[in-house]
């Protein structure tokens, strides 16, 4: 019985190494399958489109008709408030919760304009900005007082905090959709953190004044994360 509890654990641990990659790897085609949509929305809002597509992949691994338990619509699971608001400042149509899962352009959209706007609200650091996009800005600052400044923050929330993860887990995924060079070319100068030589963000701005109408939601996205990319079994 012993040998054979050990040849199962065995025989999972080697299909747990296969399968992880092989579901990383179907993620990235499926978010390059949007790469259109993608590139179109990252430019409108001089967005880098890689990271663009590093936010569909650890959102919603590319599906577009995603819908997390907290209520994160779409590709970019976006809460109706924060969608409505961003369509609002655009002059689009009061989008509805199906038009968010139906269209996958109009949420990148959305999502691209959103993004843009946390970007300059923290000074240009888009690791923060994706902190924000993933906790709600006005978490982020309360934490940012708190502290004192977003890099006594992270000091002490690398390894500890989920939010910060994600953000981590975003820039892996942006850089290597610039490596695979199926949504864009590397493009280091647009939609990237500002940093200092040590890896750390540098210091940021105080924010900008929240829209009186923008919603300030929990962690908004509980579909479950692609694994850190690695190692792919293939890049088509």
């Amino acid at each position: 019985m012993f040998w054979l509890g050990v040849l199962a654990f065995a025989g999972w641990f080697s299909v747990e190494r296969v399968a992880r990659p092989v579901m990383a790897s179907a993620g990235y085609r499926r978010v390059e399958g949007y790469a259109e949509l993608i590139r179109a929305a990252a430019g409108e809002f001089g967005i880098d489109p890689n990271l663009l597509a590093g936010v569909a992949l650890a959102e919603s691994s590319g599906r577009p008709d995603a819908v997390s338990p907290a209520g994160a619509l779409g590709m970019f699971q976006l809460m109706l408030p924060t969608a409505r608001e961003r369509a609002a400042l655009l002059g689009l149509p009061e989008p509805e919760r199906e038009d968010l899962l139906a269209d996958p352009a109009l949420n990148a959209r959305l999502s691209a304009h959103y993004l843009r706007w946390l970007g300059r609200r923290y000074g240009g650091n888009f690791e923060a900005a994706l902190v924000a996009y993933n906790t709600g800005p006005g978490r982020l600052d309360g934490w940012i007082r708190s502290h004192g400044s977003y890099p006594a923050w992270r000091s002490e929330s690398v390894g500890e905090s989920a939010v910060l993860a994600y953000a981590l887990r975003v820039l892996a995924y942006r850089d290597e959709f610039a490596a695979r060079g199926h949504i864009a070319p590397a493009s280091p100068a647009v939609g990237t953190a500002r940093v200092l030589s040590s890896g750390i963000p540098a210091e940021l701005p105080a924010p900008e004044p929240l829209p009186a109408s923008v919603p300030v939601p929990d962690a908004h996205s509980d579909v479950e994360p692609v694994p850190a990319p690695g190692p792919l079994p293939d890049r088509p």
